[in-house]
């Protein structure tokens, strides 16, 4: 799960962040450049002094989810302000109050009620009282570090991991906003643990790691066995790169040089477009014969 801070560095930094729809427009102080009819405030009604009327607040909404349906950050400024931290042990929105990426405080919080509610209900006690996932909590009681935790219980992390993700569902908690915190005090109230024995951390651990990133396929080292069929496109999308394929032929020692599109082999019945023809290291076949 990534953290607010992070998605909000995302949001900023983003190259169309300066043209965003609710920033202040250069020729007209104080408007919006996405629509000059607005002001600044318009996203951010409550903090207005006295009261609005409803007809009022709702066409200043409406404008300003319109500005904010065509801005080029939308996405990442709804990813923030709906993600979730953790303030005082208590889960809440980054952003609670306004219109942030096209919705409204309360149909963000609606969404937040509605995800912290889809999970199963609580199971009996006596099923996480294994001996393997009472060791796990009692390690997670001592150490935030995920490693560390797997060491003290005597297990790997992916075991110790998937133990914590266990006992989240059945003490009926929210896997993407659980904190380790919010985790250990319900396993206290269950009697699962003594709480003399947690030691509580800043409240920004989650109780279940996130997973780890996919680390990028290696390259085939030099003087690899020939014959082998494997292919590595390194080109990135939409950019050709070439692959030496063995091609079945008189000689096994012969290759040719196929282009790659999009990581696969182009196929013969694809557009002649989408093939490159290269020069071949090696007399052709028909050469050959």
């Amino acid at each position: 799960m990534t953290s607010s801070s992070v998605l909000r560095q995302e949001w900023e930094e983003h190259r169309y962040f300066r043209y965003r729809g609710c920033a202040p427009d250069a020729d007209v102080p104080g408007r919006a450049a996405g629509d000059t009819s607005l002001s600044l405030d318009a996203w951010h009604g409550e903090d207005r002094d006295g009261s609005e009327p409803q007809r009022v607040r709702e066409a200043r909404q409406a404008a300003a989810i319109d500005v904010c349906l065509g801005c080029p950050v939308m996405v990442q400024c709804d990813a923030y302000a709906s993600s979730v931290v953790v303030d005082g042990g208590k889960a809440r929105l980054a952003e609670p109050d306004g219109i942030w990426g096209g919705r409204t405080a309360l149909e963000r919080h609606r969404r937040f009620i509605a995800k912290r509610h889809e999970v199963a209900a609580a199971a009996p006690v006596r099923q996480m009282r294994t001996r393997q996932r009472l060791r796990v909590l009692e390690a997670l009681a001592v150490h935030a570090d995920a490693e560390a935790v797997a060491e003290a219980a005597g297990v790997d992390v992916r075991t110790a991991n998937w133990q914590r993700s266990r006992l989240v569902t059945q003490l009926n908690l929210c896997k993407e906003t659980a904190t380790r915190g919010e985790l250990l005090e319900a396993a206290v109230a269950q009697g699962l643990l003594e709480r003399s024995v947690v030691v509580a951390d800043d409240g920004s651990v989650p109780a279940v790691p996130p997973p780890p990133s996919p680390s990028p396929a290696a390259a085939p080292a030099p003087g690899a066995a020939a014959g082998s069929s494997s292919v590595v496109d390194d080109a990135g999308p939409g950019r050709v790169s070439v692959a030496e394929l063995r091609v079945p032929g008189p000689r096994r020692a012969r290759r040719s040089r196929v282009a790659v599109v999009h990581g696969q082999l182009p196929l013969f019945d694809e557009p002649l477009a989408a093939v490159v023809s290269l020069p071949s290291t090696h007399a052709s076949l028909g050469a050959a014969a």
